[in-house]
This record gives C-alpha cells, structure tokens and sequence, in this order.
C-alpha cells in the first residue's frame, strides 16, 4: 500500500522514480508523496505574477518536524512556508526587510500524521494617512492560518517588488534548501500534500500535484 490507506491498485502514477501522486479513490483530488528527495519546480519568469493581493493555500500530513514545504523569490523578495519543530513557519521579505510568523496548534504539533490546512495572504494597499511621511507608502498586511488559528503581522515599504515575478516556485523541497533566502530550515519536506493552489489577484492557478511540469530530484 501507499501512505494514506490507498492501496497499489488505486494508485494513480503520474510521477514516478522516487515520488508518487495517486488519486485518493473516494474523493476527485490528488494526493503527492514526497521522500525528501524529490520537489516540483515552476519556472515564473515565462509567467510572471502581477499582482497586488495573492492568497496560497495548501494541506499537508506529515510526521516529520521540519521541511520545506513552499518557497519563492530571491535574495530581498521571497516567500518561505516551512514546518520548523512541528511548527507552521513563514518566513517573507518583499522588499523591507524579512520577517517570521510562526503558528503553533493549541496542542500537540503539526507533524501528527493528520491533514491541516494552511492558507497565506497578502494585501497591498496606499497609505490614506496625511503628510509628507505617508506619501507614496504602501502598507503590505500578511496572514497566515493553519486550521483556523490565526497569524497576522503587517509592515510598510516604499519599495514594493511583486512576489515572485521573475523566479522558481517551489513546492515540497528545492535543490538546496539550507542555501534559500530566509529558510529556517535544511531539509526538504517529507510526508504528504494536497490542495496546492496560488490565487493572485482572482486568478487561480491551480498546482494540481498530478499536473505539475517538472519534477527534479537532488543529487
């Protein structure tokens, strides 16, 4: 069998050599298996994203504590969603800096071999405040919820870079994780996702794990 209860004749192979995406047969959704060495990678720069509200959503199971589990952007404009000690971590710099929200469940961890939800959001709008100080400043308010619990944190920038316009998307590991802007974390994510989508500005583009366009594994 595969993790997850769904037996080798269910299994849908759509990826092979060391990764699996099978097709949970009671439900029309994908499920990817990842070892640890395996990762998706989207090239944004053929697509580049303008937006100036985005929304990522995702569900994860997992035992393992730590593991990267999304990653975009560079040096000075990235998003990083990891576990960290069975911990929901995200780690964002959109130009002014880098900053951590770190949601924690009420009890237990995360890493409970369970599906929990996590959905990021990010809002930029024009300062209404009077004076010379706010003028031109955008306010950029991020929040982030894991099964319902709730994080926000909000900052404002002058200068604003989209979100990864011109970059790799990441999802469940990267070629080296220890060297990604703002990780706080060296290995890639072991266990299960579901559910990957980017909504930027009512446009969804759905990460659909049986559809994803490249597949790399670390050497």
């Amino acid at each position: 069998g595969v993790p997850g209860g769904v037996t080798t004749e269910d299994v849908d192979p759509a990826v092979s050599r060391g990764g699996l995406v099978y097709r949970d047969p009671g439900k029309e959704e994908y499920i990817a298996t990842f070892k640890g060495s395996e990762y998706y990678c989207y090239d944004l720069s053929q697509n580049p994203i303008q937006s100036s509200s985005d929304e990522i959503t995702l569900s994860f199971k997992t035992l393992q504590r730590n593991g990267l589990m999304l990653h975009t952007g560079k040096s000075a404009d990235y998003v990083n969603l990891a576990l960290k000690n069975g911990a929901v971590s995200l780690v964002i710099n959109l130009g002014s800096g880098a900053f951590e929200a770190l949601v924690e469940p009420v009890n237990g961890k995360f890493n409970d071999n369970n599906w929990h939800d996590v959905k990021v959001t990010r809002n930029l709008r024009q300062h209404s405040g009077i004076g010379h100080a706010m003028v031109n400043k955008l306010h950029c308010s991020v929040t982030i919820s894991v099964d319902g619990i709730l994080t926000t944190t909000g900052y404002t920038q002058e200068d604003y870079t989209m979100l990864g316009s011109d970059d790799f998307f990441y999802v469940g590991g990267s070629p080296s994780t220890a060297d990604l802007p703002g990780s706080p974390v060296s290995n890639n994510f072991m266990g299960c996702l579901k559910e990957v989508n980017a909504d930027h500005q009512g446009k969804t583009s759905h990460i659909r794990v049986d559809k994803l366009p490249t597949r790399l594994e670390r050497t």
